[in-house]
């Protein structure tokens, strides 16, 4: 039965081969045809491009388009890979005017900022001194009344002692944490002492 079913399929494929086969050839037949009547009917087209082509060809002159080319190789050989530029930096009046106002502006802002700088830590210490005043007059008004009268009697000599008494109140205020230090060191080396002492 198998036998049988392989036979009926070979022949089916034998059949649809040879069908191929008859409409391959008319294939081939139909389309050597078709390219010989296409070249029939193109043809004068085609002998006017020809024509054409060789017209083009003749108008110009080979020799004439070598030596051309040969002239210009020449060239582009006498041509160096890299050429040399000179380059010159220079002001001129416009620029140095330009540079010379900037300059100008920056050391005027530069100066402006920092007198202001100065103007203001000089404004926060007159505060302060102010403020420390302004106490002295709220809780000891007989000081603050008594200094009013020396400035207005004899201010430069009154300003001179001040001075004075103030050289001499931070002198004494170094001299005390002077002698604060001294004495915290003196205690820390008795201490270092007593504990070498026991130790031993």
């Amino acid at each position: 039965m198998q036998n049988e079913e392989l036979e009926e399929r070979v022949n089916i494929m034998e059949e649809l081969i040879q069908g191929f086969a008859g409409r391959i050839g008319v294939m081939e037949t139909s389309i050597a045809d078709f390219l010989k009547s296409f070249l029939e009917q193109y043809r004068g087209t085609l002998e006017t491009i020809s024509a054409r082509i060789e017209m083009a060809n003749k108008r110009y002159d080979a020799q004439k388009i070598q030596q051309q080319i040969d002239e210009l190789k020449v060239i582009v050989a006498t041509i160096p890979n890299f050429i040399r530029v000179k380059n010159s930096h220079h002001f001129g009046a416009w620029s140095k005017n330009l540079i010379v106002g900037l300059v100008v502006c920056f050391a005027i802002t530069a100066g402006s900022i920092g007198t202001a700088l100065h103007f203001y830590h000089q404004n926060d210490r007159l505060n302060s001194e102010a403020y420390n005043f302004w106490l002295v007059r709220a809780l000891y008004p007989e000081v603050a009344k008594t200094i009013e009268i020396k400035l207005a009697e004899d201010p430069k000599s009154f300003i001179d002692i001040a001075e004075k008494a103030m050289i001499k109140q931070q002198a004494i205020i170094a001299a005390e944490a002077e002698a604060a230090q001294a004495e915290k060191d003196q205690k820390e080396a008795k201490r270092k002492l007593e504990e070498v002492r026991e130790n031993n």
